[in-house]
């Protein structure tokens, strides 16, 4: 309800002055960035914040799957600090926020991120493989910082989810602030490595299909379709051999693609269903 952030004015937050605008630093990690989300644009199936530093180029990209749910507003009317939430009254969640550099998927640390609500609440965190970095917990009105409980479990990742058990929170909570560390880019030659080492049998299929693979320790896929739309995600859970998905049941008939990530790359597949 997006009348929760405009019309309610039952949260005021002082701001310290590097919140208004993006850092920059190197950390032992590597390069550090600080997402405000006060630049950021919602196209209409996702939210995108794009950073420059010197010749690189990092988009952070905030998604729902399968829905138009994520909302970009005002903190305050007529203040430029922006927030993103669910602001369509969906019961959809979890927020999956993934990175690239120069358009290349990416590695990465979270150091932390602020929240903002109008009502108390629950929030938890997860990484790709659904281990828990922010232990499920309670987060009373008014706004601060989400506690992070497992830091080794948001160190190397690909993405991370922002879960609200109780789907009636959904519209109650806002975030911004996301500090991050990159780490390793999948790069250009991992990706075109991975391609040649794994296939996708038969194709098009009616939903039943064999990941044919050569040996390599796959993590997950991701399908999406045409519209950038996430429709699933399925952890492989390290598997080096062949392996059979019956998605008969969850795609209809339409072109799709596949996102098949291994430990430091990924490759994308297109899939038909017929």
């Amino acid at each position: 309800m997006k009348k929760n952030y405009t019309l309610k004015r039952i949260i005021r937050i002082s701001r310290q002055f590097w919140c208004l605008m993006v850092l920059f630093s190197f950390s032992a990690f590597g390069q550090n960035l600080n997402f405000t989300i006060d630049t950021a644009v919602d196209d209409g199936v996702g939210i995108t914040e794009t950073l420059t530093m010197g010749s690189d180029t990092y988009v952070l990209v905030i998604d729902v799957a399968g829905t138009e749910a994520e909302t970009i507003i005002e903190l305050s009317p007529g203040v430029p600090d922006l927030i993103f939430y669910l602001g369509n009254g969906t019961t959809t969640n979890p927020f999956i926020i993934t990175l690239t550099k120069n358009g290349n998927p990416t590695n990465f640390k979270l150091n932390g991120m602020d929240y903002d609500t109008v009502e108390d609440g629950f929030i938890s965190l997860v990484n790709q493989d659904d281990n828990e970095i922010s232990a499920n917990q309670e987060y009373l009105v008014g706004s601060g910082a989400i506690t992070i409980t497992n830091a080794s479990n948001a160190a190397n990742i690909t993405e991370f989810k922002i879960i609200q058990p109780d789907v009636t929170d959904n519209t109650d909570f806002a975030f911004h602030n996301i500090n991050i560390d990159v780490l390793d880019t999948l790069t250009t030659e991992t990706f075109t490595s991975l391609d040649n080492e794994v296939s996708v049998l038969p194709n098009p299929s009616n939903g039943n299909i064999k990941i044919k693979n050569t040996g390599v320790p796959l993590q997950r896929i991701t399908i999406t379709d045409i519209n950038g739309h996430k429709i699933l995600t399925q952890n492989l859970n390290g598997a080096t051999t062949d392996k059979n998905l019956d998605l008969s049941s969850k795609l209809s008939s339409g072109l799709y693609f596949m996102t098949i990530a291994a430990e430091d790359a990924t490759t994308v597949k297109k899939l038909i269903i017929e």
